[in-house]
C-alpha cells in the first residue's frame, strides 16, 4: 500500500515538473507550428481578405520552376554541416595534444569567425570576392589559376558553393568547442593502455576516441544542420537568394514570400516543407542518437 501511494505521489511530481515545460512547448511551439499549417491552405496577402486555398499553395510550389532549384540548393547548403564538423574534428584532435603551445592563444584565433556579426562576416567576403577589387580574385589571377575574374555572385553554381563555403568558415568554431570539451574528458589512462597493448595513433582514434566523442559528434550535427538550414543572413546578405533562385534555400524563399512579395500564404507553405526537409535530414543522426543512449533495464 505504502509503495502504491508513493507511486502515486512520483507520478504528480512529475507531472508538476512537467507541467512548465509542457506548456511553453504547446504556446511557443506546437501551437503557432500549427497556426502555420493552417495559414499555408490561404492566399494570405499582407493586405487583403485571406482567401481558402486548400493544398493548392502546396501543389502551386512544386510545380514551380524554382521548387527543386531550391531543394538542390538547400541540400547543397546543409553539406556544409560536414564540413564544418571535417575541420572542427580536426582542430579539436590538433589541440588537445599536450606539445601543442600556446592552447589558449590558438582557440581564441578559432573562435573569431563565430564571434563576429553575420552582417561583418558577408561584408568581409563581398570584398574578398569582389572580381575587381578582391584578395581572392587578385592572387587566382597572378598566380595563373584562372585568366579572367569570376564573378562568384552571379554565377548559379559558383554562388551556391560560396555561401556553403562562408556557412563552413563562420560556423564551425561552434562544432570545435564541443568536441573539444568532449576529447578532454576522455582518461589519459585509456591512451597509455592503448600504447601498453601495442595500439598505433590510427587504432586509438578508432577504439578510444571516437567512441568516446560519438554522441558529441552527433548532437552537433543535429545541431548544426538545424541551425544552418533556419539562416538566411549570410545568403541573403551575400546574393540575395540569387542569381535568380539559385541560391534561395528554403529559408530565404520563406523571407523573400513573406517581405517581397506579401505573399505569407505561400510562406508558410515554404516554412513547412522547411520543417519536413530538416527533419528529413536529422532523422537518421537522431536515430543513432538515441540507439547509443537508449536506457537499459
Amino acid at each position: 500500500m505504502k509503495r502504491s501511494q508513493a507511486t502515486s505521489a512520483d507520478r504528480w511530481l512529475i507531472v508538476v515538473f512537467l507541467a512548465p515545460t509542457t506548456a511553453f512547448m504547446v504556446l511557443l511551439l506546437w501551437y503557432p507550428f500549427l497556426q502555420g499549417v493552417w495559414m499555408s491552405l490561404f492566399r494570405w496577402p499582407f493586405l487583403g481578405t485571406p482567401e481558402w486555398r486548400g493544398v493548392q499553395n502546396y501543389v502551386d510550389f512544386m510545380a514551380a520552376d524554382y521548387f527543386w532549384v531550391a531543394l538542390k540548393s538547400t541540400f547543397i547548403y546543409s553539406l556544409s554541416t560536414l564540413f564544418q564538423l571535417g575541420l572542427a574534428l580536426t582542430a579539436a584532435l590538433v589541440l588537445n595534444q599536450p606539445f601543442i603551445r600556446l592552447q589558449n592563444l590558438w582557440r581564441g584565433v578559432m573562435l573569431m569567425a563565430y564571434a563576429m556579426p553575420p552582417v561583418v562576416v558577408g561584408a568581409i567576403w563581398l570584398f574578398l570576392l569582389d572580381p575587381g577589387l578582391g584578395m581572392v580574385t587578385h592572387y587566382l589571377l597572378a598566380w595563373g589559376i584562372i585568366a579572367e575574374p569570376i564573378y562568384w555572385f552571379s554565377d548559379g553554381v559558383w554562388a551556391r558553393w560560396v555561401i556553403t563555403l562562408v556557412a563552413t568558415w563562420t560556423f564551425w568554431p561552434f562544432m570545435f568547442l564541443i568536441l573539444l570539451s568532449a576529447l578532454q574528458a576522455i582518461p589519459g589512462s585509456l591512451y597509455e593502455l592503448g600504447e601498453i597493448y601495442g595500439a598505433n595513433l590510427w587504432q586509438r582514434f578508432i577504439h578510444i576516441t571516437l567512441p568516446h566523442i560519438k554522441g558529441a559528434i552527433l548532437v552537433v550535427v543535429i545541431l548544426r544542420l538545424a541551425f544552418n538550414l533556419a539562416k538566411i543572413e549570410q545568403p541573403f546578405q551575400l546574393t540575395g537568394g540569387g542569381p535568380g533562385y539559385e541560391t534561395s534555400i528554403l529559408s530565404v524563399l520563406v523571407y523573400r514570400f513573406a517581405f517581397m512579395s506579401g505573399d505569407f500564404g505561400m510562406a508558410f507553405t515554404v516554412g513547412i516543407f522547411l520543417v519536413v526537409f530538416t527533419s528529413v535530414l536529422i532523422f537518421p543522426f537522431a536515430y543513432l542518437y538515441q540507439r547509443q543512449f537508449k536506457p537499459t533495464l
